[in-house]
């Protein structure tokens, strides 16, 4: 998966865990694979002016912003994905999650005795020439503070492993007929995990699992991972056929996109189904300001 949307699922969980933990554990792994190429990662609070916005510091890095979610007795992280469907050149988010912005809009949700806070992810290039190849400069702004929180979805993670299973099967099959050999292995690898007792094994983003995770959550995970062919040129969205083979790619290839992106959000937020419910306060008028320039 992308890795904007792996950091984005490495806080949700790894920050369920730490809200579950006792005081001394560890609040973010400080060489997760998901910091491997940032400069930096930071948190700020917005406000709106006119057409950008005023930033405030928040915290300095994930641990920091961890445990000021813990003062502020937040007890539970999701995340959030907002499809933006059909966009004005035909092209759907299938289709531009390979460029930095596209293929919906991923939010993080912090959930406390006041409502729910929203968080939306900047990633822009720094320093290019580092030797240590962190590249890239992360921001996390919230957009929206002491809102209703989101209502809950369904998500019957057996029901997604049984759909993304038939997926996969259908769509390895149609990558071994046109004789595309190594997205038909991607698709088994994401089958294979989906079957596994031990999932994540060899994936670059294996430590997105943690030991509490349900097995079904975890399975869901790695096999978005090792079978997620989306992406710009020379990924399974460049290629095209002819007559009934286009139409058979497109729609297999939607219904993919659409299934692990369900399961990945499903399978993250699972772990915030283990934290203790507290009262919700009652709604209000949601604002969906979108943190991108």
């Amino acid at each position: 998966m992308q890795g904007t949307i792996a950091q984005i699922v490495a806080l949700v969980v790894h920050g369920n865990a730490y809200l579950r933990s006792e005081e001394q554990a560890v609040a973010f792994p400080s060489d997760h694979s998901t910091l491997t190429f940032c400069e930096l990662v930071k948190f700020v609070g917005l406000t709106r002016s006119g057409e950008s916005w005023n930033e405030t510091p928040f915290a300095q890095d994930p641990v920091s912003w961890l445990e000021e979610l813990r003062r502020s007795e937040v007890h539970a992280i999701r995340m959030i994905h907002m499809p933006s469907g059909q966009n004005l050149d035909g092209a759907t988010d299938r289709m531009l999650v390979g460029f930095v912005g596209g293929g919906g809009r991923w939010l993080l949700e912090t959930t406390g005795s006041n409502g729910s806070d929203y968080w939306e992810g900047r990633w822009e290039v720094g320093d290019q020439g580092r030797a240590d190849r962190k590249i890239w400069r992360v921001t996390y702004g919230r957009i929206a503070a002491n809102q209703p929180p989101s209502p809950p979805a369904s998500s019957d993670l057996q029901s997604l492993r049984q759909r993304l299973t038939r997926n996969l099967t259908e769509i390895s099959a149609f990558a071994h007929h046109q004789k595309l050999e190594g997205f038909a292995k991607a698709f088994e690898s994401g089958l294979s995990n989906l079957a596994s007792s031990s999932p994540g094994t060899g994936l670059y983003h294996n430590d997105l699992l943690t030991a509490d995770m349900p097995l079904t959550a975890a399975q869901l995970l790695s096999a978005a991972q090792s079978s997620w062919v989306f992406g710009g040129m020379g990924s399974w969205n460049d290629l095209g056929f002819d007559g009934d083979d286009q139409r058979t790619y497109e729609d297999l290839s939607e219904a993919l996109y659409k299934l692990l992106n369900d399961s990945i959000v499903s399978a993250a937020n699972s772990t915030a189904l283990l934290a203790v419910a507290r009262p919700q306060p009652q709604s209000k008028k949601r604002s969906w300001w979108r943190f991108w320039a």
